[in-house]
C-alpha cells in the first residue's frame, strides 16, 4: 500500500508593501483588473525590507503583476462554490473555476500598467484593489509567455458591458467644488459604471446604492438608461 500523504505545513507570508487605493471598500471596486483604466494606485514598498535596487530594472517593463492578500475577506472564510455575479449570481461553480475572493488562501491576482517608479513607491493604474491590500510579490508581465490568443473561459468569454451613467445637478454641482473634481470624476465613472450591485439586486430599480470613493460618499441608483449618480458628499 502507498504510504499516507504528507500533511502540508502552513507557509508564513510577510508582506512587502501596501496598496494605497480610492476604494475604501469592497463594494464599488471593479471586479477584475484592467477594467478601470484611468484609476491611479500607489505601491508603497517596505523601506525597512526592500532596497531601492530590487526595483532595478523595473521601469523597463509597461505592465506589472501584483500578488496580494484579500485581507478584507481572511476572516470571512472561504467557499467550495460561488455564484459569480456574471451568471446572474444563481449557477454556481466552483471556486477554483472564478476569480473570486472567497478562496482557502486569499491570493489576489492583479494586472496593473506600471506608469512610474518612485523610489520605493510604483505608480500603477488599471488595479482592482482596496485600500490598505497588503502586497505579497510583484513580477514583470511577459507578452511573449502569457499572452494566448487560443485563449478562453467559456462562462465569461468576453468582458462586461458598461453602463451609461450620468450626474444629478446636486451631484454635479458638488463634484464642481471638488479640489480634483476630474479625478473624481473619472474614479466615479469607472468605478460605477461596471454595476457594483449585487446581481440578486438588480430587479429593483428604485433601490438607491451608498459607497465611499476616495474623500467622498457617493449614492447611486441604476435605472433603464443606466447609472444614476444621486449625489456626492
Amino acid at each position: 500500500m502507498p504510504p499516507p500523504p504528507t500533511p502540508l505545513a502552513p507557509i508564513s507570508l510577510t508582506p512587502i508593501g501596501v496598496v494605497r487605493s480610492p476604494w475604501k471598500e469592497k463594494f464599488s471596486i471593479p471586479r477584475q483588473s484592467g477594467m478601470a483604466t484611468e484609476v491611479e494606485l500607489v505601491v508603497e514598498l517596505d523601506r525597512d525590507r526592500i532596497p531601492a535596487e530590487a526595483l532595478r530594472g523595473l521601469e523597463q517593463a509597461s505592465h506589472l503583476w501584483l500578488l496580494c492578500w484579500f485581507h478584507a475577506c481572511e476572516d470571512e472564510g472561504w467557499r467550495p462554490t460561488v455564484r459569480p455575479p456574471r451568471l446572474g449570481g444563481a449557477a454556481r461553480l466552483g471556486v477554483f473555476a472564478t476569480r473570486a475572493p472567497h478562496r482557502p488562501n486569499p491570493i489576489a491576482l492583479s494586472l496593473v500598467r506600471l506608469l512610474a517608479v518612485e523610489d520605493r513607491q510604483l505608480r500603477v493604474s488599471g488595479g482592482d484593489l482596496l485600500d490598505g491590500t497588503p502586497v505579497l510579490d510583484i513580477k514583470p508581465y511577459l507578452p511573449w509567455a502569457e499572452l494566448r490568443p487560443d485563449a478562453s473561459c467559456e462562462w465569461a468569454p468576453s468582458g462586461p458591458p458598461g453602463l451609461p451613467l450620468r450626474f444629478s445637478a446636486s451631484a454635479e454641482a458638488a463634484l464642481a467644488r471638488h479640489p480634483h473634481a476630474d479625478q473624481l470624476r473619472t474614479l466615479i465613472r469607472q468605478s460605477l459604471c461596471w454595476d457594483p450591485r449585487p446581481a440578486h439586486q438588480r430587479g429593483d430599480p428604485g433601490r438607491e446604492y451608498a459607497t465611499a470613493l476616495r474623500d467622498v460618499d457617493v449614492r447611486f441608483r441604476v435605472d433603464a438608461k443606466g447609472v444614476l449618480v444621486t449625489s456626492v458628499e
